[in-house]
């Protein structure tokens, strides 16, 4: 394979065939887990996948539509495929990939290989993955976990306005590291819903991201990510309620099961991953752990302010 683009990204050095718009301006440095990206012009009939293959997880829309699915196979690795994003092959070790994005523009194609593809490599490569977003303060990793639509994504755009630098945007990549676990940048690239994006621009005309595509959803912006793994030091669990508090109000966090539920992929169920996670876990509740409880009417202003004023408190 000839060799167009290379990149650091989740704690992989992908090389690829053919320029990665949503991982320019990637900077990290590499770190030897190599991940190479080739593309097909023709069909997905091409990457020539076994039929008895076993459908191991799905996402549907409201209306019962499929998201993306993924299928396994011991041998041939991982497909995962969805009906607006084309198809992935990925191999069982994650070394390889070969997409076929069946004529879907660069922004549809690339953003399920940011948002689920690349992450899943990661996890085959050996590291954790958590449904998260993170900031570096300080020179530590800072994780906001939670469900979708708590708003993690926009509180690490606030505080990365407030002069921290941004790690990641909603999957964070963790590796061991004797007694610590080092959190790696993610893609420099951070998705926005058109509301919060709007929001914004009416209260901070002053915070212009760069937008570098927009679908039904959101907004996808550039950022300037994070040029080396940062130590975690930190994780905040969003809780947003309907009857939640008017001001943020912070408190420990000791469930474990708040952070073994926080993995971003469930469909990697090997002993040895298994015992990674839990490995993974116990260090991370070692750190500082707290749940932010937080009402409707808190934007993500109100909430930076709040958690960089915690930040600076003592543990």
């Amino acid at each position: 394979m000839t060799t167009g683009v290379k990149a650091t990204v989740f704690g992989l050095d992908v090389s690829s065939e053919i320029p990665l718009s949503f991982t320019e301006g990637a900077s990290a440095r590499p770190t030897g887990r190599a991940l190479s990206i080739s593309v097909l012009a023709a069909d997905a009939s091409k990457l020539d996948w076994p039929q008895d293959a076993k459908l191991v997880c799905d996402e549907h829309q409201p209306d019962g539509s499929v998201i993306f699915q993924i299928e396994a196979d011991h041998e041939a690795g991982y497909l995962i495929s969805g009906p607006e994003y084309g198809a992935y092959l990925l191999s069982a070790n994650g070394s390889r990939l070969t997409c076929a994005p069946q004529g879907r523009p660069d922004t549809a194609w690339q953003r399920l290989l940011i948002a689920q593809v690349l992450p899943f490599a990661a996890l085959l490569h050996g590291l954790e993955i958590f449904h998260a977003s993170g900031i570096v303060h300080r020179g530590e990793a800072v994780a906001f976990l939670g469900p979708s639509h708590a708003g993690k994504t926009s509180l690490a755009l606030e505080l990365c306005r407030r002069g921290a630098s941004f790690l990641a945007d909603d999957v964070l990549a963790l590796e061991t590291s004797g007694e610590e676990l080092l959190a790696h940048p993610g893609t420099p690239i951070a998705g926005v819903d058109h509301a919060e994006a709007e929001r914004t621009r009416a209260t901070d005309s002053s915070s212009a991201e760069e937008v570098v595509a927009v679908n039904a959803r959101e907004q996808l912006v550039q950022m300037e990510g994070a040029t080396e793994p940062a130590p975690l030091g930190a994780l905040f669990f969003l809780d947003r309620r309907a009857d939640g508090p008017e001001h943020p109000c912070f408190e420990g966090a000791a469930d474990a099961q708040l952070l073994l539920a926080s993995t971003f992929n469930f469909v990697l169920a090997t002993p040895e991953r298994l015992r990674s996670l839990l490995d993974v876990c116990a260090l991370a509740a070692q750190l500082r752990v707290e749940r932010i409880l937080v009402g409707p009417a808190t934007d993500a202003s109100a909430l930076g302010a709040a958690l960089e004023q915690r930040l600076s408190s003592a543990t």
